[in-house]
């Protein structure tokens, strides 16, 4: 184990007239690979990533597809080049090249105009993390606004907000992924049992070496169920066995596994009884109403309706038997672990997903013991990220928030729709938002609108929000500027990207942008540095990272790894000194804060304990379910326009075998998806490894309409539902939908 910092060259030998130099691509993925490029007379000519073998306590971070694939990003000839101002129909696409004091005067001075008319609230932050380095990110431009007078800022975290949410009214504070929710995955090994519940590392990464682990896990003895609507990598490669679960309903099945725990004794009690609040009735806090604990939920004294394998079955689909035999075989497996992905919580009433399974781990005694877990999808104990902070922001004088599930219904309402703003001018980088947001379709006629009088973007292509802006700038990308990239799922490292060659075309670095942005709005202090250098030393200063000097020259830090594999080893293990940051100060499975503020944000009632809630959204005439996994060949949107990417995962839409008997549908064929909301064409797989009932498209696929409206790139937000679960998440994967042939 890194007992001290160690700083290592993952570089092979360079070759004569080859220059080798470190990076990551630094998406969304979670993970940090490395990724070398081989640069030759100035051009990145061949990616290479760290040599080695797998090593359980000091892996090589070994670059996926789309790390390989760097070498086609920059060197695409679609690339941003200079700056663009919009000529036609926002969406059309139309554009002419203008120079950068052009552009820049331009987005400046509707900056002035607009804060003058309208307030700084009237400019919404549209920048997302997710490309998300130490000096140029979307801090570079919350920086740039606050200091500007402020801006209305979106809240919410679009991957795993039910997550964040059922954390923080179960343990407390939530600190992400790379903060205390975490386990390390050397910690996986030493599980007897596994279940992946909706979290497939296999295909989305999610953390560099996350599906190695999980191998050399099972290779130690380590029992792994997949439970998932649909087959994937991850199932096919670790999984022991697959249960197919309908969507929206997972909370129903975590549940009726609690219901067979209680009845059978099966429950650790002691742990129970030492660190939980609200599990039965004699641990109620003081005032809650009788029989609102978890254990009379479950039994049905609450309600007259006992949640049994049976009562869940129904729902679920899945056998009552398989149900009843996963929750002894849990229970009775100590230790084990639930590792739960986020797109069971991107559902109607997701944060009750999440609640269920944080229940599930407390009442085995999982949390806070190696091999055990809290209940969240992965994460370390103390990642590379904690001390490593970033471009400093400075506070937002606006205190204007919105939801980003709301961002459509904001943007087309305004204030006459009751929302605290008419927003009037949108920024945005680091992020393809209109993609990656629910209902496209409501979106883009929204930003199509003369309510929206100014549309700034910072990019590398032309992506479907670009095609929305009234002013475009070609950003560099990673290989062209230093910064410093961490990982957010796991490992305990980090990597400087060094430049590798000098940007392409007209391309400028975020924060250069910025900085010449801030001369032109009279802003002062926005950048005093000399270089970007400086900018990323002084992060450093104070960290794990001792010798900036060595981490530049070498690229790679290995930072020194958490003294506790799993989180809340201490809670556990003296809690009167240690007590968890929730109002009891113990795992609350009833929220006391919750209780008191049902309507938390005003989006819906939230019931105080885990409960299963009916998703929203019911129509006879579009029976499926739609779910929208990850890409192996993309991070959300991001590598959606590179042709070997997408041979190496195409855009499909798997239908069950019988549905497509049922539609008159061959594989292979052309099919059409559709609702209310929108429609999209693409090809169809005919499979069983999916549930009948469900259809299954890879999310960030780019929205590309027809002349008529109908997309044809495949992209699975023309169909997904804008209305969010009370706890502010996205609901993607609640979304019904029906496929047709075309004809």
């Amino acid at each position: 184990m890194v007992a001290t910092t160690i700083y290592q060259n993952p570089r092979r030998q360079e070759t004569d007239g080859e220059r080798i130099v470190t990076s990551t691509c630094a998406s969304g993925c979670g993970g940090r690979c490395i990724v070398n490029a081989h640069v030759r007379d100035g051009k990145i000519v061949k990616i290479s990533t760290q040599p080695g073998k797998w090593d359980a306590e000091m892996p090589p971070l070994f670059a996926c597809v789309r790390g390989f694939a760097a070498e086609e990003r920059v060197n695409h000839p679609d690339r941003l080049k200079y700056p663009m101002r919009r000529t036609g129909k926002r969406g059309s696409g139309e554009f002419e090249r203008i120079s950068w004091d052009e552009a820049l005067d331009e987005v400046a001075s509707s900056m002035l105009r607009i804060r003058k008319e309208h307030g700084s609230a009237s400019i919404l932050n549209a920048s997302s993390g997710g490309a998300a380095p130490l000096l140029n990110n979307r801090n570079t431009v919350q920086r740039l606004l606050n200091m500007f007078g402020g801006c209305t800022e979106p809240w919410g975290n679009i991957s795993r907000q039910a997550e964040a949410f059922a954390f923080q009214h179960t343990f407390g504070d939530y600190a992400g992924l790379t903060g205390p929710a975490g386990r390390d995955p050397i910690d996986y090994a030493n599980s007897k049992m596994i279940l992946l519940w909706g979290w497939t590392p296999g295909d989305g990464h999610f953390g560099t070496g996350t599906l190695e682990y999980l191998k050399h896990a099972r290779k130690q003895g380590t029992r792994m169920i997949c439970i998932d609507p649909r087959g994937s990598h991850t199932s096919a490669t670790v999984a022991d066995e697959h249960i197919y679960i309908k969507p929206s309903t997972d909370a129903a099945m975590l549940v009726a596994m609690a219901y067979v725990i209680v009845t059978e004794e099966l429950q650790d009690q002691h742990f129970l009884d030492r660190y939980v609040q609200g599990f039965d009735e004699a641990h109620l806090p003081d005032g809650a109403p009788p029989g609102s604990d978890y254990r009379s939920y479950v039994l049905g004294a609450a309600d007259g309706v006992p949640k049994t394998p049976e009562w869940a079955e129904e729902i679920t689909g899945v056998p009552a038997a398989k149900i009843a035999e996963l929750a002894r075989e849990f229970a009775t497996s100590q230790p084990a672990a639930i590792h739960c992905g986020f797109a069971p919580g991107r559902t109607a009433y997701g944060e009750q997903f999440h609640r269920a399974a944080f229940a599930l781990a407390a009442m085995t005694g999982s949390i806070g013991v190696s091999g055990g877990n809290t209940g969240v999808s992965s994460g370390s104990t103390g990642s590379a990220g904690v001390g490593l902070s970033g471009l400093p922001t400075g506070p937002n004088p606006v205190t204007t928030k919105v939801a980003k599930a709301k961002l459509a219904d904001l943007l087309e309402k305004g204030t006459s729709g009751g929302y605290p703003v008419d927003v009037k001018m949108i920024y945005g980088a680091f992020g393809n938002w209109l993609n990656q947001l629910p209902n496209t379709n409501k979106t883009s006629e929204a930003m199509k609108s003369d309510n929206i009088e100014f549309i700034v973007i910072h990019d590398h292509f032309m992506t479907p929000m670009a095609q929305h802006a009234d002013i475009v700038l070609p950003a560099s990308f990673s290989w062209e500027r230093n910064d410093i990239s961490t990982p957010w799922g796991i490992g305990h490292y980090a990597i400087f990207m060094k430049q590798a060659i000098e940007p392409m075309y007209e391309c400028r670095n975020d924060i250069d942008i910025c900085t010449d942005l801030a001369k032109r709005l009279g802003i002062s202090g926005y950048n005093d540095k000399a270089s970007d250098i400086e900018w990323l030393r002084e992060f450093c200063e104070g960290t794990a990272i001792d010798d900036f000097d060595a981490f530049m020259e070498n690229g790679l830090a290995r930072l020194p790894p958490p003294s506790a594999p799993v989180a809340f080893a201490d809670q556990i293990d003296n809690p009167d000194s240690n007590p968890f940051s929730t109002p009891s100060g113990k795992i609350e499975i009833y929220s006391t804060a919750i209780a008191s503020e049902p309507d938390f944000y005003g989006l819906g009632s939230i019931p105080a304990i885990p409960k299963y809630v009916p998703p929203f959204e019911a129509d006879l005439a579009h029976p499926l379910q739609l779910v929208t996994p990850q890409s192996k060949a993309r991070s959300h949107s991001t590598f959606g326009n590179l042709t070997a990417l997408q041979a190496v995962d195409p855009q499909v839409v798997w239908v069950h075998t019988d549905d497509a008997v049922d539609r008159s549908i061959s594989d292979g064929q052309q099919v059409r998806v559709f609702n209310d909301r929108g429609a999209t064409i693409m090809p169809v797989k005919v499979t069983d490894r999916i549930t009948r009932g469900v259809v299954s498209m890879k999310e960030g696929a780019w929205f590309s309409p027809d002349e008529s409206g109908v997309d044809t790139g495949g992209s699975a937000n023309v169909l997904s539902l804008d209305s969010p679960s009370p706890s502010g998440a996205q609901t993607y994967n609640t979304c019904l939908v029906e496929v047709e042939p075309v004809a």
